[in-house]
């Protein structure tokens, strides 16, 4: 039997190639992930009338994970938290209809996240245009979390995000301006980052966080799964808050 110490069930977005073999790459030994699909936008590019979509397709996709029988639900897209107020909540009542187990969003995840290293002021590398760039910057701001910094790499084609390289995520972190920074956060989940954790945290000296590696960390704390894994970054060694 597979995941026969946790099964962790995804809801994603159907562009995204990365969250599924960045999880994969660090479950402990007995812990598997299985994910069901959500359609957003059709235009091919991310945008918040595309995310709206995408919520749509909640009720069908945690109905669909209640049947797999998973231990805990993460909900593997982050901006959705940024043009829909109060989502991990809404998200709780919506996936409670089907099942009771734990359900964390992306954005959840990556606040708990920054908030254990006890951030204040946030550097930020993400792939979004315009539009949700100001909305990232009023969601992190609403959770008492300042913005010193935003970088973005203007990948807005939801294919071309998952397809970004690695070495122009690394070479991208290392120009940001980190005078004024306590930690970096490189946001979206389906953006390549995972592999350059440890490599940016070497080299600037403050704690990164992905998101990915965030909803990683919060996925284990709500199935109670204790992490080993030590070479994906400093984070994996923090406490989850209370749950």
């Amino acid at each position: 039997m597979y995941g026969w110490r946790a099964r962790v069930g995804v809801l994603l977005p159907t562009n995204n190639t990365v969250l599924e073999p960045e999880m994969a790459s660090i479950a402990p030994k007995g812990v598997t992930f299985h994910a069901t699909r959500m359609v957003s936008s059709r235009s091919g590019h991310g945008s918040v009338e595309g995310l709206k979509n995408l919520v749509t397709n909640v009720d069908r996709a945690a109905e669909e994970l209640s049947i797999t029988g998973v231990n805990s639900m993460a909900y593997g897209c982050l901006s959705t938290s940024f043009v829909i107020e109060g989502w991990q909540k809404k998200l709780e009542q919506k996936v409670s209809c089907w099942t009771l187990v734990p359900v964390i969003t992306a954005f959840t995840a990556t606040i708990n996240a920054l908030k254990s290293f006890r951030a204040k002021n946030v550097a930020i590398l993400c792939p979004y245009g315009p539009e949700l760039q100001k909305a990232a910057i009023s969601a992190f701001q609403k959770e008492g979390i300042e913005i010193s910094t935003l970088t973005s790499l203007e990948a807005t084609g939801l294919q071309a995000v998952c397809n970004v390289p690695l070495d122009k995520v690394y070479k991208s972190a290392r120009n940001i301006d980190l005078a004024k920074a306590d930690s970096l956060c490189i946001l979206a989940t389906d953006l390549p980052a995972l592999e350059m954790i440890i490599p940016l945290e070497e080299d600037l000296g403050i704690p990164v966080v992905s998101t990915n590696l965030a909803l990683f960390w919060a996925s284990m704390a709500l199935c109670r799964v204790k992490i080993s894994v030590s070479n994906k970054g400093t984070l994996l060694t923090n406490k989850y808050p209370e749950i």
